[in-house]
């Protein structure tokens, strides 16, 4: 049996010997992995691009609208009735003069008589006003008459002429009503909505037929009004409207601007008509303006925010050849368009910006370029 006091050193010994063991295992395995750090393909490889300066910014716009028929309206009686016949109905195709409802002209046909009546009456009676008056200047050169039998016969002439008047007038307004008994399409189109039937009865400015002339179709385009000068009446445009594109041609601004949506109306002929195109379809209309701005185009996804409501860019300083590290830099950011961002401030010609995966890295971090990215 080994005595305690040879057994406690012996043991001490041991655990020294083995503490010496593990920390050299740890400092080797630290050693090795230090060695892959400093390897240059052992650090993580970013995509980037070198900045280049431009002096002018594009930002494509597109502005959205809808297909209108210039001829379009709604149609009404213009006398009252009770609807004789109707002789379109909705998607019928007319032409300008066409019938497309009647009412029932009989009480017109009634008052047209009475009234034509009431005129010959009128007549009668004005002749005798006329041969009485011619009667009463005579007695006066004779002598036979006063003067007021004189003015009464002249005032009984023009009471009677006056009156005539009137029933002409009357005629003239039911002539109008026997014409208007008879809806005729005011121009070449469609019949939209039907609003009528056989034997609705209808008082006068009662619709009747919706209609549209398709073969006329402009756009109407809501545009923000700073834009307004991009446009001028004349000018030819390209239009989309879904999948087609179709030329056009300004017609006008018009002058007030959208109550709910904040815009101006910009409207647009089509040129040709021929598409197949139906009112109420989508039309857009795009541009691309030039904003004379100087500054660097990046992704806008290589941006990432700093303090104070400012932008940053992380961007690569070279440490040798294979080596790079990344660094912050402000700019401030002016345009965007299409995921495109235009900034200006800490960065310049030849700047090398890490355009992809910025939240992979970090200030201070040495990364490698992606695979054919040294020359670039």
């Amino acid at each position: 049996m080994i005595p305690s006091r040879v057994l406690a050193p012996l043991l001490v010994l041991a655990a020294l010997t083995a503490a010496a063991v593990i920390l050299l295992a740890v400092y080797s395995e630290r050693g090795a992995s230090a060695g892959e750090a400093a390897s240059p393909e052992a650090l993580p490889a970013v995509s980037s691009r070198v900045l280049e300066p431009v002096t002018r910014f594009e930002v494509p716009t597109a502005h959205t609208g809808t297909l209108r028929a210039r001829e379009s309206g709604i149609l009404s009686f213009e006398p009252s009735g009770r609807v004789a016949r109707v002789d379109v109905d909705e998607g019928d195709r007319i032409e300008k003069g066409q019938p497309l409802a009647a009412i029932d002209r009989r009480r017109l046909e009634g008052q047209r008589r009475e009234i034509e009546g009431e005129i010959e009456a009128a007549e009668a009676a004005l002749d005798l006003a006329r041969q009485e008056e011619r009667r009463q200047r005579d007695l006066k050169q004779d002598g036979a008459s006063t003067e007021r039998e004189l003015d009464q016969a002249i005032a009984e002439r023009r009471r009677l002429e006056g009156q005539l008047n009137s029933l002409v007038g009357r005629e003239a307004v039911i002539a109008a009503n026997l014409e208007d008994a008879v809806l005729r399409a005011p121009f070449d189109g469609v019949v939209v909505e039907r609003m009528v039937d056989r034997g609705s009865a209808v008082s006068a400015g009662t619709p009747a037929f919706r209609v549209m002339n398709p073969e006329t179709l402009e756009a109407r385009i809501g545009v923000p009004g700073h834009y307004a000068d991009d446009w001028q009446p004349g000018d030819a445009v390209s239009l989309r409207v879904g999948d087609e594109s179709v030329e056009g041609q300004v017609r006008q601004w018009l002058a007030e601007v959208d109550p709910q949506r904040r815009t101006r109306t910009l409207r647009v002929e089509l040129v040709d008509s021929g598409h197949g195109f139906v009112p109420g379809q989508m039309v857009r209309i795009d541009r691309v303006r030039r904003l004379e701005q100087a500054g660097f185009v990046v992704p806008e996804q290589a941006l990432i925010g700093a303090r104070s409501g400012l932008w940053a860019l992380l961007i690569l300083e070279p440490e040798d050849e294979d080596v790079w590290v990344v660094r912050r830099a402000d700019v401030e950011w002016l345009h965007s368009a299409s995921g495109r961002a235009l900034v200006r401030g800490g960065v310049e010609s030849g700047t090398r910006i890490v355009d992809q995966g910025v939240q992979r890295v970090v200030p201070g971090q040495r990364v490698r370029l992606s695979d054919g990215e040294g020359a670039r």
